[in-house]
Order: C-alpha cells, then sequence, then structure tokens
C-alpha cells in the first residue's frame, strides 16, 4: 500500500510549487509545513485501503473503486489543505488549482503503477519461459 509514498510525497511537493508559483509566489513554508507534506502524502495512499478486496475486482468493481477513491481522496486531501490554510474553499480559483494538482499527482502516481506493475509482469513472464521452456 505505501509502495507510492514517495512518489505522493514528490508529486505534492512539485504540486504545492506550481500552485504557489502561480497563486502566492510570496508563499513562506515552515518546519510545520514540510511535516504537512509529509501528512499529505500519507493521508493520500490511506485511500488505497479501498481497492483491498479477498477476491479479484470485476472491470465494473474496479471502475466503481476508482471513482468512490478519486472522491474520498480530493475530499480528504481538500479537508487537510483547508484546515491548514493552504487553500480557502471560498476561491474556487483555488479550490480548481489545488484539485487539478490533485489530479496530475493521480495520473503520474497510477502511471509509476502500471510501470512498476508491467515491470514486476514481465520479470515474471521471463522467469517462466526460462523454468518451462528451456527444457
Amino acid at each position: 500500500m505505501f509502495r507510492s509514498f514517495f512518489v505522493i510525497t514528490t508529486g505534492v511537493v512539485a504540486s504545492m510549487y506550481l500552485y504557489c508559483a502561480l497563486l502566492s509566489p510570496g508563499a513562506v513554508f515552515t518546519v510545520k509545513d514540510i511535516g504537512r507534506i509529509l501528512l499529505m502524502a500519507f493521508v493520500g495512499d490511506l485511500p488505497l485501503l479501498l481497492f483491498w478486496s479477498r477476491r479479484e475486482l470485476s472491470k465494473r468493481r474496479y471502475f466503481i473503486r476508482r471513482i468512490v477513491h478519486m472522491a474520498v481522496l480530493a475530499l480528504l486531501l481538500l479537508y487537510f489543505a483547508s484546515l491548514w490554510d493552504w487553500i480557502s474553499l471560498d476561491k474556487a480559483g483555488e479550490v480548481a488549482v489545488f484539485l487539478l494538482c490533485v489530479l496530475a499527482v493521480y495520473v503520474i502516481v497510477m502511471f509509476v503503477a502500471v510501470l512498476r506493475d508491467k515491470k514486476l509482469s514481465d520479470r515474471m513472464n521471463r522467469k517462466l519461459k526460462e523454468r518451462y521452456h528451456t527444457r
């Protein structure tokens, strides 16, 4: 579950940089903010529990969980960003840019996960070929 923590952390830092460059160029970050960045990445990883299942998910169930996951993730991150005064929920522009940053990090994390899974499956297939086709 926490394999994506470092990708999320990097994405959060990059997103915060872009967000501040666009909307708040004079922003200053404290040690407390750095801890909050790490907590934001941890919180961003928690909703992955929604994908846990004892059985393999059908495409339909996976798609539904993906939508629920995205909504839960966005709400959690909006809550914390608002709680820490990173954004004002009254300002639609701030919320929109924040959600675009969340979406960008989400896409990057999914891309990295797909690459990691492909690499693993290629390695498994290669080992299976070596084992069963070399005789």
